[in-house]
């Protein structure tokens, strides 16, 4: 008699999404660094995507605009990096991630046996002087100009905008800005400071009150992933993305780069200029190229 064994309980939902990838990356519409997907194709794309998904009333599909910060945090905490496996989207929010996938592809090109750290330094150097000319631009997809591309698809087809985070009054300030600028009805938007000066418990309140088809979460990175990951079951919403400290620039608290700075993709360098005090967390960057280069 054959002893019984109960089938193995499998989340489809995750099998069906890691199938698609695993095609996804044969045909080139993802690649994956460090075991990090992210969507490959140009930000035209990309906002195809996300229109396509906010008109059929998709719900709960999360955007993480990833960087090479998200890509070294993901490196030392596994909870983190196993978060942005769950996402719907991963998109390139860095020039220097596109640095890491164009130098990966001449990489490949190259006769191992001659690739020492001279001959990758050279490649490295050259495919970043291609990057700093702008070469690639249409393919970075950034977390302050999607908010923009959201919410001209937001005032076309009448959809709601939730603005969560930021920090004292910014996200009020946002939305002023929004409504002025963008001509966004105050019956389409809302907005909450979050924690920890309003309980989660009121702000998730708010939201499924409110029932918004984007929202926009500004905890600063990490933070925020980790949230919408602790409450996406809970909550009421269409598109979700975590938008690091972009209400910053459309506040009025923080001039942003100029375009021909965000161009080339050293809008990171402008940020350190204009605040010093990010010097820190800037040090990654050098970290990520060294890891790229010789790892």
């Amino acid at each position: 008699m054959k002893k019984y064994r109960p089938k193995k309980q499998t989340n489809k939902a995750l099998t069906s999404k890691k199938v698609d990838v695993v095609n996804g990356i044969k045909d080139g519409m993802y690649w994956q660094i460090y075991d990090i997907n992210l969507f490959s194709r140009d930000k035209s794309r990309v906002l195809n995507v996300l229109e396509k998904k906010l008109a059929s009333g998709t719900k709960k599909y999360w955007i993480a605009t990833v960087n090479p910060e998200f890509v070294m945090t993901a490196q030392k905490d596994e909870e983190f990096k196993k978060i942005l496996s769950k996402t719907s989207l991963n998109v390139v929010d860095g020039i220097g991630l596109i640095w890491a996938r164009e130098l990966e592809k001449r990489f490949k090109k190259q006769d191992l046996r001659f690739m020492n750290k001279t001959r990758k330094s050279l490649l490295g150097f050259m495919t970043g002087v291609e990057v700093l000319r702008g070469k690639y631009k249409d393919q970075v997809a950034s977390g302050a100009d999607l908010i923009i591309d959201l919410v001209k698809m937001a005032q076309k087809t009448d959809k709601k905008i939730f603005l969560l985070g930021g920090w004292g009054e910014r996200a009020q300030k946002m939305a002023e800005f929004l409504m002025t600028n963008y001509q966004i009805s105050n019956k389409n938007i809302e907005w909450s400071e979050g924690e920890p000066n309003v309980a989660n418990s009121q702000v998730v309140k708010k939201i499924n009150k409110f029932k918004p088809d984007i929202l926009l979460v500004a905890y600063g990175m990490k933070k925020q992933e980790f949230w919408i990951d602790k409450n996406l079951k809970v909550i009421d919403v269409g598109l979700v993305m975590g938008v690091g400290r972009s209400f910053d620039y459309y506040s009025g608290e923080l001039k942003r780069a100029p375009f021909w700075v965000r161009k080339t993709g050293l809008e990171w360098l402008y940020s350190l200029i204009k605040e010093p005090k990010r010097f820190k967390r800037q040090l990654v960057l050098p970290k990520f190229i060294l890891r790229v280069l010789y790892n």
